[in-house]
């Protein structure tokens, strides 16, 4: 085996282990606190936990049964390298489901607080389901439509099409249900469930971009190369006031590092003029690769 085929292993590898991650961590908020109070969270998996309830089948069980269809036009929009991980994610996920259930069984229930099982439940479906996303899989039903959506619509994130999905779920199964209190409940968990998605999907590709203009601009530009190994490019200006050419300093920093960018800045020039704002993707060497497909 050569060295490109061994990383490809590799890649492959952690990418499965990330995405059985994520399905344990959905099936954890499934099986450990939407199901046990039938909180119905939007998507196949909110209709599963209803149909459980009137079925003799487990809510694994029926999340795979609904996810067939939905399985079968994934397969014909994306093809199949988009079908296997869909299906590896949602097999896993499907029967994690059923395996915490019956693990879970005879231990008195985590909360029994709809809204605390709500918030908790939905935490866990909107972590487990952006790990999937990332690792370039996802957990079948609604997620294959997100996706389609996403190729129309690539300017609105993943987390808003899954909430709007969600609440238009989550009218459904309270007209067939009748409890308004248990859809309010559910509705307030889509919202979490679409904000952590989108934290776990986006945090880490956010950046700051600096605009810095200082009578010392080298200096801090062969500090910020140096110390924090970052880009720094230098573009020509001019004092709109004074009429005298001038250099600012522009570098695109993740949030993680931009202390010590902010530390450089101030040693070497207290007086500097700096612009920060937030940068939401960043393409390019050290960022986003510019050909990976939009999350």
């Amino acid at each position: 085996m050569n060295e490109l085929e061994e990383l490809n292993w590799k890649q492959v590898l952690l990418r499965l282990a990330g995405m059985t991650a994520g399905c344990v961590i959905y099936a954890m908020g499934v099986a450990l606190f939407l199901d046990p109070l039938t909180i119905a969270p939007g998507g196949l998996s909110g209709i599963s936990i209803v149909l459980a309830t009137l079925l003799p089948l487990e809510t694994g069980t029926i999340l795979l049964i609904l996810n067939i269809p939905l399985l079968i036009l994934g397969l014909i929009v994306f093809g199949r390298g988009f079908l296997l991980n869909t299906v590896y994610a949602t097999v896993v996920s499907s029967l994690m489901i059923n395996g915490v259930t019956e693990l879970a069984q005879g231990y008195p229930l985590v909360t029994e607080d709809p809204l605390l099982a709500a918030i908790a439940g939905c935490a866990c479906v909107g972590c487990g389901m952006g790990i999937v996303y990332r690792c370039g899989g996802t957990t079948g039903g609604t997620d294959i439509i997100v996706k389609i959506l996403r190729t129309k619509f690539p300017h609105i994130k993943t987390g808003s099409i899954t909430m709007a999905l969600d609440v238009a779920v989550i009218c459904l199964v309270t007209v067939v249900t009748r409890d308004l209190e248990i859809a309010l409940i559910a509705a307030i968990g889509v919202v979490i469930s679409g904000a952590v998605m989108n934290r776990v999907l986006y945090q880490a590709d956010e950046a700051i971009l600096l605009m810095v203009v200082s009578k010392h601009s080298r200096q801090v530009a062969r500090r910020i190369l140096s110390e924090a190994d970052l880009g720094v490019t230098l573009l020509p200006a001019t004092g709109a006031y004074t009429g005298n050419p001038q250099e600012v300093l522009m570098c695109v920093a993740h949030k993680r590092v931009y202390a010590r960018v902010r530390r450089i800045i101030r040693e070497e020039d207290d007086a500097a003029f700096t612009i920060i704002t937030s940068a939401s993707a960043v393409y390019g060497e050290g960022f986003q690769d510019p050909f990976a497909q939009e999350l």
